[in-house]
């Protein structure tokens, strides 16, 4: 069968590995019906917990995660796991706590807030040239990077927490029509990333190097670029959450990006993406995943249980990530030995 004419040979070829573009659309849908019927559940097990004054105080650290989480589902969508999510988002609330005055106007705020984005973009990038140039395996790379980028957190603040300028503060705790600002930057970034992974040659073509590798270097593409690239959008976005918590929260300490290691991967699976990457996954879905268990984590303290509870619940999430294709795989295995 020939090629239409006008169709990039390379790409249109490709086509058949992207999938179906509305695959991404019910994997959406099926996200939002798990988090309403938690937010059912939780509204009649504990109804303060759905009630306006907690979903404002809430929203601010759904933005948060679902922008850290939208890094990782980079990676992950590339056969990768980031670890160095909490060094990046810990130094990035250091940059714009310590080193601006306690006078700095918007626009040197802005400034540094693009300082701090770019050192996550460096950071990250560094964690991509040693895991797809140097070959250092994901895991041993980022967490290496995660323990350089926490000693230097506690090198520079000495162990003490900072406030943040004004000017950044009351961005953290400002509101547009009632609803927070860090709300609008998690919309827009979310819009962005969707758009440009699915309406963009760049995104097609990342798609394409995380579903077939191999008709991705069949047709030009350069494989390694792509997955380095990756790791540097990964930690700018941690950064960006970096400094989006650190706004909110005045006075961000010193450990600040630790509880959102574990919430970032779980985020991503919640969302119905595949935890071994590979597959078309949705960073809306990645999105909804992050306000699932922002609220399931805020349920949790609601009936009277401690954080350790939600890292249980967060890590039980992960682990039966992993477990459940090869449950399945020993189950399409069992009749083959009766």
């Amino acid at each position: 069968m020939t090629e239409p004419e006008g169709k990039p040979p390379g790409l249109f070829a490709l086509l058949p590995v992207l999938g179906n573009r509305g695959a991404p659309l019910s994997q959406v849908a099926k996200a939002a019906l798990a988090t309403l019927g938690l937010l059912v559940i939780g509204g009649l097990i504990e109804p303060s917990s759905v009630s306006l004054s907690a979903v404002n105080s809430m929203l601010p650290f759904v933005a948060v995660l679902a922008v850290a989480a939208i890094g990782q589902h980079l990676v992950i969508q590339q056969r990768g796991l980031d670890l160095s999510v909490a060094g990046i988002m810990s130094f990035a609330a250091v940059v714009v706590s310590v080193y601006p005055a306690s006078d700095t106007g918007p626009a040197a705020m802005l400034g540094w807030v693009i300082l701090t984005l770019l050192m996550g973009l460096a950071v990250g990038a560094i964690n991509g040239v040693l895991v797809t140039y140097l070959r250092v395996p994901a895991l041993v790379t980022t967490l290496g990077v995660n323990s350089l980028m926490l000693g230097a957190t506690m090198h520079v603040t000495g162990g003490f927490a900072r406030q943040v300028p004004p000017p950044l503060n009351a961005f953290g705790l400002g509101r547009f029509l009632g609803i927070p600002l860090t709300v609008y930057i998690m919309v827009a970034i979310t819009a962005a990333a969707a758009f440009v992974l699915s309406r963009t040659p760049v995104g097609r073509r990342f798609i394409a190097t995380s579903v077939n590798p191999a008709a991705a270097v069949a047709v030009a593409i350069r494989l390694d670029f792509y997955r380095m690239a990756t790791y540097a959008l990964a930690g700018f976005f941690y950064a960006a959450a970096g400094v989006l918590l650190s706004g909110y929260v005045l006075s961000p300490t010193v450990n600040c990006g630790l509880p959102y290691m574990l919430p970032t991967i779980a985020a991503v699976v919640v969302g119905g993406n595949s935890i071994g990457g590979g597959q078309r996954g949705s960073v809306v879905a990645t999105v909804v995943g992050a306000l699932f268990l922002t609220y399931l984590g805020q349920l949790v303290l609601s009936v009277g249980f401690g954080t350790a509870a939600q890292n249980i619940v967060q890590a039980l999430i992960i682990i039966a990530s992993f477990a459940a294709p090869e449950i399945a795989r020993w189950r399409r295995l069992v009749p083959s030995f009766r």
